[in-house]
């Protein structure tokens, strides 16, 4: 993210870091738009309160490093195909000194992250970063707490505020190894053992997770030409046809399409076996979006041929056309994320005494289940073991009592994050007489993905009377294994994020084998500044080391240069230390009239000759985005 600006007599400032370009520093700010003078009118009341209760300071985010925790310069897109809304960083069109507009920079056509359609995003209006309240009073007194949000002056020029999440302590030496964090601990051997960094609040951990698919928002053109749904009644066969093993079946489950519902008949069956509905990956890639549109404007059928994939690292805050690059770069979208989240909505009509509901997670050779017992009340949570998985033998992690029980309407979530199991229930987290924490399979130092994971997520029940709804797949952060290079640490400017796009990745999603091979012999990429390895890091005493949820946009501890010469130059001194961010009390305002975009009364101005664009910088009416004024976590 780019610097921060100098205070103003409201001490509001920047915080971030420039993810793009890798060079910060302090600039004027010079002149307010009416849109902040505004804005800042509105707010000013909360933070009259604030300050008299708090040691607190105002910042704002101008670019997405912490994205989806907060915004920088942003757009919000309502997916043409899907409908789907979700968020793209728009920052790349402006300088970051001056925040003039860059001649030939716009954003073009953003990505959605639930249907992969290319939404054209030009002349949607843009908004400014989070403002958000850093409190300073809880470092002056104690020790900051990992995995909090945290501002800190940037090692290299403490004259800049930097914004990320606190993952390292001090005194510890963490490994960043496909997608989580590790820490080195001893072992009684006198060796080293790898212990996994987990997110200590199950709550706080399903708030970072990013989208794979909401059932609730189909494509619905798309299928109607004959693309498959990614929900659908199946059964395991063993034979070659569907995927992995799992063909279409149209004996438990009756899907209602138009409505998104499943409901399942248990009560009637009497034989106590589970009926399935599985996720299948098949989604869309830009070929076939394009060859869809062509067939339909040229009034032909549409031919679909789908594959189903690895879940990757997609990220859609990320991916566009326009900006620096120009062309579609893709940040993400290459490397596979096992670590994933399911919830539902689940209506129980009726059921028998053998009465059951099971969520079930896959990454790399096991399964991972939450098993309810509708006439008992409880829920085991348990992972196969695949040594026996013909005799389908399951490990049990613990035990919880639930109020999902008999008839009724409920919420349900499960996840299978960073080697633990969670599990909700109408937003409730089970306590499990377990931690529900497990050790990785056979202890291998990497997980691998097999022919399951293309199908990697189901619901299936027996002995009730079901319908299941509001489905829908999210994945844990995947932390990019990245450093800079020896020789370039010393250079005198921060390099650039330039990601070495591996096509040969992302073009094996499709076949799990293959693409491990690819992984495991081509964890070192020739790329000039970076290296995509398993990495580690050392701190010493009163030093932390932090990282941002936007992993392939962040200039955090992995990637900053060293002209300073420091012993570790990943690490951020307790000196360094500002506050933790606790409060997102402005993130826009939300224009309304005129087909919900306003009326613009101030455009950007080019950077270089100061003319005036015909690009909207600020539009009335609007109104608080409320929805997004909360507590930062």
């Amino acid at each position: 993210m780019p610097p921060p600006k100098p205070a103003r007599p409201r001490s509001e400032r920047r915080a971030g870091d420039d993810a793009q370009s890798g060079s910060s520093r302090l600039v004027s700010r010079g002149r307010r738009e009416l849109r902040e003078t505004m804005e800042s009118i509105a707010v000013a009341f909360i933070l009259a309160f604030l300050f008299r209760t708090f040691e607190a300071e105002a910042f704002v985010i101008p670019t997405g490093s912490m994205a989806p925790t907060l915004f920088g310069r942003h757009k919000e897109v309502a997916c043409e195909q899907c409908g789907y809304h979700y968020h793209v960083g728009a920052s790349e069109e402006v300088t970051r000194d001056s925040e003039r507009l860059k001649r030939h920079h716009r954003i073009e056509m953003a990505i959605c992250p639930n249907c992969r359609y290319e939404n054209p995003v030009r002349d949607l209006p843009v908004y400014t970063g989070d403002r958000i309240l850093v409190n300073k009073f809880p470092y002056e007194i104690g020790d900051p707490e990992r995995w909090d949000v945290f501002v800190f002056k940037y090692p290299e020029d403490p004259r800049i505020n930097y914004i990320k999440r606190l993952v390292g302590l001090p005194g510890e030496t963490l490994e960043i190894r496909q997608g989580d964090v590790y820490r080195h601990l001893p072992d009684d051997a006198g060796g080293v053992r790898k212990e996994i960094l987990r997110k200590d609040d199950p709550d706080k951990q399903r708030l970072l997770q990013l989208l794979v698919y909401d059932n609730d928002f189909p494509a619905r053109d798309l299928l109607a030409a004959g693309w498959p749904e990614r929900w659908a009644p199946v059964e395991q066969t063993g034979a070659d046809d569907g995927v992995a093993g799992w063909a279409l079946d149209s004996s438990g489950w009756n899907p209602e399409y138009v409505n998104r519902t499943f409901s399942f008949e248990g009560t009637s069956a009497g034989d106590g076996r589970l009926e399935w509905i599985r996720y299948r990956h098949v989604v869309p890639q830009r070929a076939d979006w394009d060859e869809f549109l062509a067939a339909r404007d040229r009034g032909q059928s549409f031919s679909a041929d789908p594959v189903a994939r690895l879940i990757s690292d997609f990220c859609a805050y990320n991916e566009y056309t326009g900006g620096s690059g120009g062309e579609l770069h893709y940040d993400g979208d290459q490397y596979w994320v096992g670590d994933l989240t399911l919830s539902c909505q689940v209506d129980i009509t009726s059921t028998a005494e053998d009465g059951e509901l099971v969520l079930e997670l896959n990454e790399g050779y096991r399964r991972y289940r939450v098993r309810f017992d509708l006439a008992r009340a409880t829920a085991a949570i348990a992972h196969s073991v695949p040594e026996n998985r013909a005799q389908d033998e399951w490990q049990p992690l613990g035990e919880a009592t639930t109020t999902l029980a008999g008839p009724g309407s409920y919420t349900v979530a499960f996840s299978n994050v960073d080697d633990r199991l969670c599990v909700w229930v109408d937003g409730e987290l089970l306590e499990f007489e377990g931690s529900g924490a497990y050790l990785p399979y056979m202890g291998l130092a990497r997980q691998q993905p097999t022919p399951q994971d293309l199908i990697p997520a189901g619901i299936a029940a027996a002995g009730a009377d079901v319908e299941i709804s509001h489905v829908l797949l999210e994945r844990d952060i995947y932390y990019r294994a990245e450093t800079v290079k020896p020789e370039y640490q010393y250079t005198e400017q921060a390099l650039p994020i330039e990601e070495a796009v591996d096509d040969t990745l992302r073009g094996r999603l499709d076949d799990p084998q293959a693409w491990y091979e690819t992984y495991t012999q081509s964890l070192s990429v020739n790329v000039p500044h970076y290296e995509h390895v398993e990495f580690t890091f050392t701190l010493g005493p009163d030093e932390f080391f932090a990282l941002g949820d936007n992993s392939p946009r962040s200039q955090d501890s992995r990637l900053w240069s060293n002209v300073r010469r420091a012993r570790h130059r990943h690490a951020v001194p307790r000196e360094a230390l500002v506050g933790k961010a606790f409060f997102i009390y402005w993130p826009h305002g939300v224009p309304f009239l005129n087909g919900g975009e306003g009326y613009a009364i101030g455009y950007h101005r080019h950077a270089g000759d100061g003319t005036r664009s015909d690009y909207p910088s600020f539009r009335v009416p609007f109104y608080p985005n409320v929805e997004r004024m909360r507590r930062i976590r």
